[in-house]
């Protein structure tokens, strides 16, 4: 049986309505945002976005996206302090939605608490239907037990209530379902984060150094770089020009480029630490031959339940190594987009070895990483999910 909320969307055309974002400031988010307001093809888009625990850049923003055109505004945030973050989150909402003045046609968040202010909006009827989209998903987020069940137990309200709950991987539902919670089939979508198609860039083969790996994303215990530091003494001795660029949107720790220069590996690093401008971002991507995504394999690690960085990897044409944690891996396997390893650094000295050294694998891996990157792009992605729920495109 269909939810009010349901029955509406399936009556309605995009171009006729009003959808509000709120959200952490996720990339996947803001590319909703963008495809949205391309061409008007909502009649309103609104984003408002908050800073996640380890984000650098410190904001909440608001962005609005109308036919006589975008306004944008942000608020200084300071240092995260969980869970009494959430709650200026919430305030701050609240204050842009009173600013807005607004009733919205569709409410989309992919963030527990933001996803209950939906709901409670939904109740108010200033938000006609709500959407919960799981991007990371943290069965064991908190190390307190009352918080932790406090956050799986919002996680459970918002996708039983939700009129849709998109989900970026189908394994986020399989472990909803083994603890318990019955969501209707037809309230459940399969939802990937897009990748915006001015993201799909990618350099001539020739034009891209040969030694050249990145390494983007958090460098914390169970992202990996511990398992690139042991190995990288085994590909030195085989490629000894091999450098390795790490992008991260945290700080980098002092205390990890002093490690580096004790193991004596400085030299085969370029620590870039966090590019706030996307266009960079691209370009220091399309510059290398191998990307990363070094997932540890550990009990309890949510990359069994979110997407990965390879995607960024993946748009502009750069070949995966990847570790079997993230769903993502299977695709890439099985569409031979990179090379997919065990948590081993022998086996990631091979890999990374094999794709500077070897043109005929890394051209055949390059390819298929640029074929594979079409199924996620944006235009594809949210019109289906949208016609899935029933609304006109």
């Amino acid at each position: 049986m269909l939810s009010e909320g349901q029955e509406l969307l399936q009556t309605m055309k995009l171009a006729s309505m009003r959808v509000l974002i709120v959200s952490g400031n996720n990339a996947a988010c803001v590319r909703l945002f963008r495809f949205l307001s391309n061409d008007c093809r909502a009649k309103e888009a609104i984003f408002i976005g908050h800073p996640f625990a380890a984000d650098s850049v410190r904001r909440s923003q608001l962005m609005v996206s109308q036919a006589s055109g975008e306004t944008e505004w942000s608020i200084r945030r300071g240092q995260s302090y969980e869970p009494s973050s959430y709650l200026v989150d919430l305030l701050i909402t609240l204050f842009m939605l009173l600013c807005l003045r607004r009733r919205y046609d569709l409410y989309i968040s992919g963030v527990p608490h933001l996803v209950l202010l939906g709901l409670l909006l939904r109740r108010a009827g200033l938000a006609r239907s709500t959407v919960y989209w799981t991007h990371d998903y943290h069965p064991a987020r908190f190390k307190n037990k009352l918080l932790n069940w406090l956050y799986l137990k919002l996680d459970e309200i918002c996708a039983t209530h939700s009129d849709y709950t998109w989900n970026v991987v189908s394994e986020i539902g399989e472990h909803r379902t083994r603890r318990g919670i019955a969501t209707p089939p037809d309230r459940v979508l399969i939802v990937g984060d897009p990748v915006e198609a001015g993201q799909m860039q990618w350099l001539a083969p020739e034009d891209i150094p040969a030694a050249s790996v990145v390494n983007s994303g958090l460098v914390q215990p169970g992202y990996g770089f511990d398992l690139l530091l042991e190995a990288l003494p085994l590909i030195v001795d085989k490629v000894p020009e091999l450098k390795v660029t790490v992008t991260t949107y945290q700080k980098l720790p002092d205390e990890l480029e002093r490690r580096i220069n004790d193991l004596g590996l400085a030299s085969s690093f370029h620590m870039m630490g966090f590019i706030p401008d996307e266009d960079e971002y691209t370009r220091v991507l399309q510059r290398h031959r191998v990307g990363l995504a070094l997932y540890e394999p550990k009990a309890g690690t949510h990359k069994r339940y979110s997407e990965s960085r390879a995607k960024s990897y993946l748009a502009r044409g750069v070949p995966v190594i990847i570790t079997r944690v993230a769903p993502i891996s299977s695709e890439i396997e099985k569409s031979g987009a990179g090379i997919v390893i065990e948590y081993d650094s022998q086996e990631l000295a091979e890999a990374i070895v094999r794709l500077v050294s070897d043109d005929e694998s890394y051209r055949r891996c390059r390819d298929n990483a640029i074929s594979l990157a079409q199924r996620y792009r944006a235009d594809v992605v949210v019109p289906a999910a949208f016609e899935r729920m029933g609304i006109q495109i």
